[in-house]
């Protein structure tokens, strides 16, 4: 294959990209690049960093991923939840190594994830379960609210689980500043009257859909600019001591390594694999709903790759860690985006506006960011997932819930790990058991159902055992439990099928178990059959000595089993006079 072709296989929005195509992707930039830079101040913010690292995360980072990445939609950079783990990992360290610290658990995240992605480990994802991940993430938004009440407020609170926080805000309240609490809870005010009537204004109007839907996802940086030009034209600053970003460094990123002490670099090892691993779950999941919309595809691989190289870049140039944004790709996707450019368009336009407009932010109030914020964290409170969940599955609900207040009550670089873990191990118990079945047949029929639940036909001398799991070494003793019971409750049988539709694996622990029970039922004159086998398990069954030993048949179908097995039917009770007309 030439190179040629081997590119456009891995990038393939280059076939028939055109003109057009580019000045549609420069629009989208431009669109996003306007909610991009209020929201890299306040993330930044939220991290605990200097703004201007809130903007260096969204130049390099969303240029790599452009590369790297296989999505068309994702834009990538600052987001609320990297930038609250990252804030709790810095939080416990001296002030004088916060910085280089960000950038540490950056370059160490993408370092993870990258070579994850060579190895083709794009599978990862699938350990997180959805319930766990939607209690993680809104524990995480609850958190991140409550963080943020100190700059609407304007009050100094102290701590970082929810508890400390609540108790602190309490105790620091007659401090608040008026100015700054009414030009917070304003600007949330005003972005869910916007979220909430803009659509139906635009109706009046007659404003196109697609237009009034980007133009109310933009509407962020029209509240802040609003609130900002207050503040300068009524001197808000120094007549009420309001506190605005300040000074930012009108200045591009440089590459530089960050520089810290090996042991340093060790202490960061797991907070920077739980940044990433998050980041990553969080940006495949965006990328493959807005995919999915597109009637495309995204590669979770790629995705690592992306996401990966965005991170070390992040890492290099002086920024921290970084993640695929919801808002901002829903943005990319209702304005058209064509291809990946965009995200090389849009890192230019934020470097140039660093250089040409960063002064007007000096004046922007931090109550104005926190309520941009707050407003975000409002899209990820998803209490009735968790409810539907707890209808539905107990124990998935169980572990959702261990996130969700680990996160409230640990931290929330621990919450995704509890909850995962939990789920492991209650999806580990519940296979410790399998379920089985006595089953028996629909008189007449070639349907086979659960015993205990339907009016079925069954034998004394022939039983069928539905296993309706995989057979492994957690399981397998359980198993020989299970059929020695069955003996003892049916002294008559002679013949014990084992039917096996839903066995997609029989390890080698289980393989010795079905050996020690084919025994045991052959001193008791008893011979174990299989049904229903899968072909793949047969196979493998095939390369031990099992089906040498085996006591028993092995049997396409179930039907066939009963069939060869049952016992001929009792002819004394009918008569043998035989009418001849």
């Amino acid at each position: 294959m030439r190179v040629q072709d081997r590119i456009l296989d891995n990038y393939d929005w280059m076939k028939g990209y055109s003109g057009s195509f580019l000045f549609s992707d420069f629009l989208s930039a431009l669109i996003v690049s306007v909610l991009l830079i209020p929201q890299s101040l306040a993330y930044a913010m939220l991290a605990g960093l200097p703004p201007q690292m809130g903007l260096y995360a969204a130049i390099f980072p969303s240029a790599l991923y452009a590369i790297f990445g296989s999505s068309r939609f994702l834009a990538v950079g600052p987001v609320a939840m990297s930038s609250l783990m990252t804030l709790a990992v810095i939080s416990q360290i001296p002030e004088e190594l916060r910085v280089v610290s960000a950038a540490i658990l950056a370059l160490m995240s993408g370092g993870f994830l990258f070579v994850f992605g060579m190895m083709r480990g794009g599978s990862i994802a699938t350990f997180f379960s959805r319930p766990v991940v939607s209690a993680y993430i809104t524990g995480a938004a609850i958190l991140i609210v409550i963080s943020q009440l100190k700059h609407i407020f304007q009050i100094d609170v102290k701590g970082r689980q929810v508890a400390d926080m609540i108790i602190s805000i309490f105790s620091h309240f007659g401090q608040l500043n008026l100015i700054a609490t009414y030009i917070g809870i304003g600007t949330i005010v005003s972005l869910i009257l916007v979220k909430q009537f803009g659509l139906r204004l635009a109706k009046k109007i007659r404003v196109k859909n697609n237009h009034a839907k980007i133009a109310i996802r933009l509407s962020p940086i029209l509240v802040i600019a609003i609130g900002t030009i207050l503040t300068i034209y009524l001197n808000l600053e120094q007549k009420y001591g309001l506190v605005t970003i300040g000074e930012i460094p009108a200045a591009l990123p440089s590459l530089e390594f960050p520089s810290a002490g090996i042991e340093h670099w060790k202490s960061l090892i797991l907070s920077a694999f739980l940044i990433g691993l998050v980041g990553f779950v969080d940006s495949v999941s965006v990328s493959q709903t807005l995919a999915a919309k597109d009637r495309s595809r995204v590669s979770p691989n790629r995705e690592l790759l992306g996401v990966g190289a965005a991170n070390i870049a992040a890492g290099l140039t002086g920024a921290y860690p970084v993640a695929g944004s919801l808002s901002r790709s829903a943005v990319n996707f209702s304005s058209g985006a064509k291809s990946p450019l965009i995200g090389v368009m849009t890192a230019m336009i934020v470097a140039i506006s660093i250089l040409i407009i960063l002064p007007v932010f000096t004046h922007m109030p931090l109550a104005s960011l926190a309520g941009l914020i707050i407003f975000s964290c409002f899209s990820l409170f998803n209490f009735g997932e968790i409810w539907n969940t707890w209808r539905y599955s107990k124990a998935d609900a169980l572990a959702a819930l261990a996130a969700f207040f680990a996160v409230l009550l640990i931290g929330i670089q621990y919450g995704v790990l509890v909850g995962t873990i939990l789920s492991m191990i209650l999806h580990i118990r519940l296979t410790l058991k399998p379920h089985t079945a006595l089953v028996g047949r629909f008189a007449g029929t070639e349907h086979y159902r659960d015993a205990d639940l339907y009016t079925v036909e069954e034998f004394d001398e022939v039983k069928t055992l539905r296993i309706d799991e995989s057979l492994y070494f957690a399981n397998a003793r359980f198993l020989e439990d299970t059929i020695a019971k069955l003996v003892v409750n049916h002294p008559k049988m002679k013949n014990l099928i084992l039917m096996c539709p839903a066995v997609n694996r029989i390890d080698a622990s289980a393989l010795e178990s079905l050996l020690v029970i084919n025994d045991r039922l052959s001193d008791l004159d008893i011979k174990l059959h299989l049904s229903e086998l899968h072909a793949f398990v047969r196979q493998r069954l095939k390369r031990s000595n099992f089906l040498d030993k085996l006591s028993g048949d092995v049997f396409f179908t179930q039907h066939e089993a009963i069939e060869a097995l049952r016992p001929e039917p009792d002819w004394s009770q009918f008569s043998d006079h035989i009418d001849i007309h």
